[in-house]
């Protein structure tokens, strides 16, 4: 585990959305297991092993899907936070010994409700 200060402190994760002003602005909600899941694993004397969620929307406003896959930070947040005027929101939570499973779960829904967004007029 690092020993940086974030954000993120005391949370195992968060949601980064685009803020008001989608170019310049962002909004973070952070995310605490309700659940015991383990110790953290994989991380490294640079940080904690995370789960990542990418979206993004299309021209016209509908979400897509982009893309998941495992990181080390030091903070998540700085992170997000350079993905500021990209597009892209997501999710960020802390990789622990029974997370795999649950995050695979979270993802599945969140990419169903992706697509009901999309199917409704």
């Amino acid at each position: 585990m690092s020993q940086y200060k974030s954000e993120m402190d005391g949370y195992d994760g968060l949601i980064f959305l685009p803020g008001d002003d989608v170019e310049n602005s962002q909004e973070f909600r952070y995310i605490k297991y309700k659940e015991d899941f383990g110790a953290p694993i994989e991380g490294s004397g640079a940080g904690d092993k995370y789960h990542v969620a990418l979206f993004s929307r299309d021209e016209d406003g509908e979400f897509n899907f982009d893309d998941t896959f495992e990181a080390i930070f030091s903070d998540p947040v700085v992170y997000a936070k350079g993905l500021l005027g990209s597009g892209t929101f997501g999710t960020i939570v802390r990789k622990q010994e029974k997370t795999t499973e649950w995050f695979k779960d979270y993802l599945t829904d969140l990419i169903f409700s992706v697509k009901i967004l999309k199917s409704k007029p």
